[in-house]
This record gives C-alpha cells, structure tokens and sequence, in this order.
C-alpha cells in the first residue's frame, strides 16, 4: 500500500495545471513613494525668487534692489531655506493661532512637510540610505498621531487629511508573506468564483427568456379553467385578481426583453464597426 501511495504521489508531481493561470511578481514600491507613505500632493510649489522666511520680515529689504534680493532669495540660501517656507505654507493650513506649535494638527503638519522634502530629496538620489530611513521613521511617526486624532476626534481628523491632502494608511493588522503558492490559489479562486458566475449569469439569462412563454400558457390556462367552472357550475377557484397579476407579470416581462433586444442590437452594432 505504501509502495502504490509513493508511485501516485510520484505521478502527480508531473502533472501540469490545467487551469492557465500566469502570476507576475508584484513591483517593489519603496517605503518612502507616496504610493506607499498617503502623500496626495507633492512639495508645496515655491518660486526661486522668494525670500527667506526671516529675511523676507525685514522691512528695509524691501525697497532693496534686485541683486540684493536674489543673494537673500531660495536659489541663493539653499534647500533648507526651502524647506522652511514648505514647513510654513503646511503649517499655516492647519494652526489655530500665531504661537500654535503644540497641537497634534500642527506636529502632522510639520511632518508632513519634512516627509516631503525627504522625498524630494529621494527622487534625486535614490540612493541615499539616511535619507530613506529618516523619512520611513517620519512617516511612522506621523502614522502614530494620525491613529491618535483618529480615535479621539474623527471630525478634526478628516479635516487635517482634507487640508494636507493625505490617504491615511493605517498599519495592518495581520502581515501575509507574499509568496507564489498563495498567490496562485486565490488567483485559481479568483478564477473558479468568475466561472461560476458566468454559468449562474447564463442560467439565470435561460430562465428569464423562458418566463415569457410559461406566463402566456398560465394565463391561458387560468383563464380556461375560470370558463370551465363557469360553464359546469363548478365553484370557481381562480379569480379575476389572479388572471390580472399573471397580466401584469407578463407586460414586465416584455417591457424587460425589449430593453435586453435594444441592448444586444446596440451591442452588435458597435462590435461591427470595431471590426470595419
């Protein structure tokens, strides 16, 4: 018995799917993309000709020339002068007053700021290792208080993603190991569950067309046994209220395969002028 369960155990082995299902590894999307992080919008859009967050409080600078003005402007100070007037411009979507810097809309929205500029910096060198763990380590951070605003005031919650333009992208609760074996079963689920709905889809389209001549014989029928009773005075068993519902029912029914005939014409018809 062993020696037979070996040989078909053997066997099978060999044997080929036959159901044709083709499974492509997924791309790897980095942490840090904003497919991943919930990011909707990228860095917020600054001119190179604007001034520097504490320079551009100076009253003097402005009645300055233009060369004095490009030496104190962002192409000029650099990309953390950038980055402040990006932290600024999210900031102010969000803060309640002018000494605003403690509230938890406020710390998402710095957050969200230095995200971005990490990501902005990762698009250029994709390469850069500190970079990328600095901004998964903001991501996760900002994680951790959207969760907290979530479960404490949802209202404030749905504002602060509609202001920051954010997808929040809780952690789940279970994690799967993507593997081919799993993949494929519910991809041959996927497969089986379409095949079935087809054929129920076809039945249910088979019955459907058959319900037209079943009403016309039960009305027949009803309205002939209502004159036989009549005739024999026999005590009547179907009523008019009968007979006017099987009508009614079968005025449905017509109204029904027309709409499906104009459908399959109308169907036909832009399949023949693909193929011309």
């Amino acid at each position: 018995m062993l020696r037979s369960l070996t040989a078909s155990i053997v066997q099978c082995r060999g044997i080929k799917h036959q159901v044709q299902i083709k499974w492509v590894r997924p791309d790897y999307v980095p942490s840090y993309k904003p497919e991943k992080s919930g990011d909707l919008e990228n860095i917020p859009k600054i001119t190179d000709d604007t001034l520097g967050q504490d320079y551009a409080l100076s009253e003097e600078i402005k009645d300055a020339p233009e060369s004095v003005k490009k030496i104190f402007s962002v192409s000029h100070l650099g990309f953390q002068a950038f980055k402040a007037l990006a932290k600024k411009e999210l900031t102010e979507r969000v803060r309640r007053h002018q000494y605003d810097e403690d509230t938890t809309e406020y710390t998402i929205a710095r957050l969200t700021a230095h995200i971005r500029c990490l990501q902005h910096t990762m698009e250029k060198y994709p390469k850069n290792i500190k970079a990328k763990q600095t901004c998964q380590e903001l991501i996760d951070k900002r994680k951790k208080h959207l969760k907290f605003l979530r479960q404490y005031d949802y209202k404030k919650f749905e504002w602060l993603l509609e202001k920051l333009n954010i997808e929040y992208k809780g952690h789940p609760e279970t994690y799967n190991k993507l593997s081919r074996k799993e993949s494929l079963r519910k991809l041959t689920e996927l497969h089986c569950d379409e095949i079935r709905n087809k054929k129920l889809h076809d039945y249910r389209n088979l019955l459907e067309s058959q319900q037209g001549p079943f009403l016309k014989e039960k009305l027949e029928a009803l309205k002939f046994i209502k004159s036989e009773q009549m005739e024999l005075k026999l005590p009547i068993t179907v009523t008019d209220q009968d007979i006017k519902k099987v009508e009614i029912q079968l005025e449905e029914w017509k109204v029904k395969d027309e709409i499906k005939q104009q459908a399959k014409k109308k169907k036909r018809h832009i399949l023949l002028e693909e193929s011309e």
